[in-house]
């Protein structure tokens, strides 16, 4: 019976030490991956032009998969026309920027761009609008006017 019982103990601790490191690797990949926003407070004060800039405008690619945008992070001059070149790696994705009327689909495996100019400085939020699963409300970039 004691060979049971601490046979049993034992099931249950591997168990628990499996659980509680696959949670804390499961987070610190995320951290890794970029899922976790820059705050406010960890923007820099003088964050560095995303893209570059071709006929004068601020092109701007970015990859679309689950559940992320690369760059997650996108920051352009107060005043430019910008081209975002959106590319959906693996399945549907979409990207949209309310304030500044960006709304574009993206079917799997194709390209497609919008541009508009960033009229309005501070911080926004795009995110997808193309369900892709599970972790699509998690699928959200900032976008920065500066």
């Amino acid at each position: 019976m004691k060979k049971h019982f601490s046979f049993i103990i034992g099931l249950f601790l591997v168990m628990f030490t499996s659980l509680h490191c696959f949670a804390t690797c499961s987070r610190k990949e995320q951290c890794a991956k970029g899922r976790h926003h820059k705050t406010t407070g960890e923007i820099s004060e003088n964050p560095k032009l995303s893209g570059k800039i071709e006929n004068g405008i601020r092109v701007v690619e970015v990859k679309a998969s689950r559940y992320k945008f690369e760059p997650d992070y996108i920051v352009v001059a107060l005043g430019e026309k910008v081209r975002l070149v959106v590319t959906a790696t693996d399945v549907a994705h979409g990207l949209a920027i309310s304030e500044f009327k960006v709304n574009i689909s993206v079917p799997a495996g194709e390209t497609r761009s919008v541009e508009f100019i960033a009229d309005k400085q501070g911080k926004f939020n795009a995110h997808c609008i193309v369900y892709c699963g599970p972790g699509h409300s998690d699928m959200q970039a900032s976008f920065v006017v500066k």
